[in-house]
C-alpha cells in the first residue's frame, strides 16, 4: 500500500468522513485531533470504513476496523517514527502538540482490480505484514539531498568537454558516498547534542525517533567515508590537481556538524555547504578532467553552490525558533525571519543572473540558458515561501531541492545534446 492518503467515515451510515495521511505499523497509524470532530466521532464508535486513495487507479482498496487512540506522539516513539518516516509535513502538527496517534486496526481488507473487468477478492488480514518495507538505516544516509551531488559533478564533468570514464564514475561513487556518510553524521550529532528533537521539522529523524542503532549507522558512516576515501587516494595519485578541491571537500563535510569545532557551532554552515558544492564538488569534477578555470566557469560553480546553499536556508528558516532554543547559531537565526525571506530570494534568483552574465561572457555556452525554462518552477517556490499558513512552506528545504533538481538537468541536457551533436564533448574510455 504505497500511497499515504485514506479517508475513513462511518461504519454503515456515512454520517462523517475525513481524509488521513497513514504509514503501516500492525495496521493503519494516523494523527488525530485532540479537539476535532473526528475524535469525538471515533469515541463514539470506533468501528469504521476506510478506503484508499490511488492515484493511478488500477487498484481501489477499501474495508472495515476499529480505531484505536494510542496517545500523545512523544509516548509512542516507534509509531511516530513510521509515521513521520512515511508522512514528514505531519512534523508540524507533532510539533504544536494537538494530536494523538492513533491506530486503524482493520478486520476486512477489500481490493477491487480496476485492470481485470473490475475483479473483486479480499485479502486475508496478517497484522504483521502490515509494515513499512523501507529500512530506516537507508533513510539516514538522506538520499533525496544526492540530486545536488550528482548535478554538481555531472556539470563541472560536463563543462570539461573531454569526459574520462574511469575518472567520472569512480567522482561520482565517491562524492555520494561521502555525502552519504556525512549526512549520517550530521544527524547523529544533532540528535546526541539535542539539535533535534522529535518534535523537530526537518532532518532524518531516523534518530530521534529511534528507527536505526545508533551504531549500526555509525559503523555503515566509516565504511562509506573509508570507501570515498580510498578512491579520493586513487584520483590524487591519477591527478594530482585535484588536491587542493578534495581538501575542501572533505573538510567542509568532516567539519560542518562537529560538536564544538563545526562550522554549525559557529553559524558558518552556509559558507561550508557553499564551499563543498561551488570549488569541491563541481570545480573538482571540471579540474579532474582536465578542465581550465575560467570566470565563466567559476559564475557556473557559484549558481550550483547558491542554489544548494538555498536547500540548507529553506531548513534552517524553518527552524528558527526551535535552532533558538537549543543554542544553535545559523545565517537565518542570526538575521531573523525577514531577512530570511529577502536572504532566500537572492540564493534563488542569483544562479539566473549568473547564467545570464556567463553567456554574456562566453556566448559559445548558450545552452545553458535553458535553466530559464525553470523559472516558473521557481515563481511557484516563491510563492510558497511567502505564505507561511501553507502547510508545503514547512518543506520548503525539499521544495526547494526539487526546483534546483530542474535548474541542473535544464543545464545538463540540452548542453550535452548540442555539444555532442556537433562533435565537442570527447568521452575517453
Amino acid at each position: 500500500m504505497k500511497s499515504k492518503t485514506m479517508t475513513i467515515s462511518t461504519n454503515g451510515e456515512k454520517l462523517w468522513t475525513t481524509k488521513i495521511f497513514y504509514a503501516l505499523d500492525h495496521g493503519f497509524i494516523f494523527l488525530i485531533e485532540k479537539t476535532g470532530l473526528t475524535l469525538a466521532n471515533v469515541k463514539k464508535d470506533p468501528n469504521i470504513s476506510y478506503s484508499i486513495d490511488n492515484n493511478k487507479l488500477d487498484l481501489f482498496v477499501q474495508g472495515t476496523g476499529r480505531v484505536e487512540i494510542l496517545g500523545e506522539p512523544k509516548d509512542f516513539v516507534s509509531e511516530r517514527g513510521k509515521l513521520l518516516y512515511k508522512v514528514p509535513e505531519d512534523s508540524i502538527f507533532v510539533k504544536h502538540g494537538n494530536v494523538f496517534i492513533a491506530r486503524l486496526v482493520p478486520d476486512k481488507i477489500m481490493v477491487t482490480d480496476m485492470r481485470s473487468e473490475m475483479k473483486k477478492f479480499s485479502e486475508e488480514i496478517d497484522l504483521d505484514q502490515l509494515v513499512e518495507k523501507r529500512h530506516p538505516l537507508l533513510k539516514s544516509a538522506r538520499a533525496w539531498s544526492f540530486q545536488q551531488s550528482l548535478i554538481a559533478i555531472f556539470v563541472g564533468s560536463m563543462l570539461a568537454l573531454r569526459i574520462d570514464l574511469i575518472f567520472f564514475i569512480l567522482s561520482v561513487v565517491g562524492v555520494l558516498t561521502a555525502h552519504a556518510s556525512f549526512n549520517i553524521l550530521n544527524g547523529y550529532f544533532d540528535a546526541k547534542t539535542g539539535n533535534d528533537t522529535f518534535a523537530y521539522l526537518g532532518g532524518s529523524r531516523v534518530f530521534v525517533d529511534k528507527l536505526v542503532h545508533e551504531k549500526s549507522a555509525l559503523y555503515l558512516s566509516t565504511a562509506l567515508f573509508t570507501l570515498a576515501f580510498a578512491i579520493g587516494i586513487y584520483l590524487v595519485l591519477s591527478a594530482e590537481r585535484v588536491i587542493p578541491f578534495l581538501v575542501i571537500g572533505i573538510m567542509a563535510g568532516l567539519l560542518y556538524s562537529l560538536p564544538r569545532i563545526g562550522f554549525k557551532k559557529f553559524a558558518l554552515g552556509d559558507a561550508a555547504v557553499f564551499l563543498a558544492w561551488a570549488p569541491g564538488i563541481f570545480l573538482g569534477g571540471y579540474v579532474l578532467q582536465g578542465g581550465i578555470i575560467t570566470i565563466p566557469i567559476i559564475l557556473v560553480s557559484f549558481s550550483i553552490g547558491l542554489l544548494t546553499v538555498c536547500i540548507l536556508h529553506g531548513n534552517n528558516w524553518r527552524d528558527i525558533e526551535d535552532d533558538t532554543k537549543v543554542g544553535v547559531r545559523t545565517v537565518a537565526s542570526l538575521i531573523g525571519p525577514i531577512n530570511s525571506e529577502y536572504y532566500y530570494f537572492a540564493l534563488l534568483w542569483i544562479p539566473y543572473f549568473l547564467i545570464l552574465i556567463v553567456y554574456f561572457l562566453a556566448p559559445s555556452y548558450y545552452p545553458l540558458l535553458a535553466v530559464m525554462l525553470t523559472i516558473p518552477f521557481a515563481i511557484k517556490l516563491s510563492q510558497i515561501a511567502v505564505n507561511r499558513k501553507n502547510i508545503k512552506w514547512g518543506m520548503l528545504d525539499r521544495m526547494t531541492a526539487r526546483v534546483t533538481l530542474y535548474f541542473g538537468l535544464a543545464s545538463i541536457v540540452p548542453f550535452i545534446a548540442v555539444f555532442a551533436a556537433e562533435g565537442m564533448i570527447h568521452i575517453v574510455a
